[in-house]
């Protein structure tokens, strides 16, 4: 695995100045969505950053608060599903084992997670669907999820280890650009890293 991702920040993407570049509208999510949590955990309604009043989401299900979020931060361009899906996915994810949604209970560190888990899943589906048949050259099903499931937690420890220290004491106190700019650098580090994977 290490190998294939070495190869593909070297050779399939051009490299780590110009494989990173590609997510922007990612970096711009992300950036909103660090926001919104943030300012809805310190009492907001994240208007400032969804452009809606999104307090009427607290109370609901975290299911349904997940998808809210996700549809009013989806870009309308070619990457809309793509990002919409892993904000979706990560907030549920990092949320698991609430029932409802509240954001004041949410911690720093809770909110960290759901953006170094969005710019994972962001890029793990970015390297699936660049793999695209090699995927299929797995002897089975269930040894193709396998490699996904290896994959993805690659990535995202990978993303956790640049991205997730550089956010430290800043929710709430880091603007939108900063965020965009402090995943830009990480997804620059992780490329960094995969281009030295012989």
């Amino acid at each position: 695995m290490r190998s294939a991702l070495g190869h593909y920040a070297r050779t399939s993407t051009g490299g780590s100045g110009i494989g990173p570049r590609r997510f922007g509208p990612a970096y711009a999510a992300g950036g909103s969505l660090f926001g919104l949590l943030g300012d809805m955990r310190a009492g907001g309604d994240g208007a400032a950053f969804a452009g809606i009043d999104l307090s009427g989401l607290v109370g609901r299900t975290v299911g349904y608060a997940a998808q809210e979020i996700a549809r009013v931060l989806t870009p309308e361009n070619e990457d809309a599903e793509r990002v919409r899906v892993a904000i979706h996915e990560a907030i549920a994810e990092v949320l698991p084992d609430v029932e409802i949604f509240d954001p004041a209970a949410m911690t720093a560190d809770q909110v960290i997670a759901i953006l170094v888990d969005f710019l994972a899943r962001v890029l793990f589906r970015q390297v699936a669907e660049d793999a695209g048949s090699a995927w299929n050259k797995a002897p089975s099903g269930d040894r193709t999820i396998q490699a996904e499931n290896e994959l993805f937690d690659l990535i995202k420890v990978a993303m956790d280890r640049h991205l997730g220290p550089a956010l430290a004491g800043g929710v709430g106190n880091l603007s939108r650009p900063q965020v965009e700019r402090l995943q830009r650098e990480a997804m620059n580090e992780v490329w960094r890293e995969w281009e030295a994977y012989e």
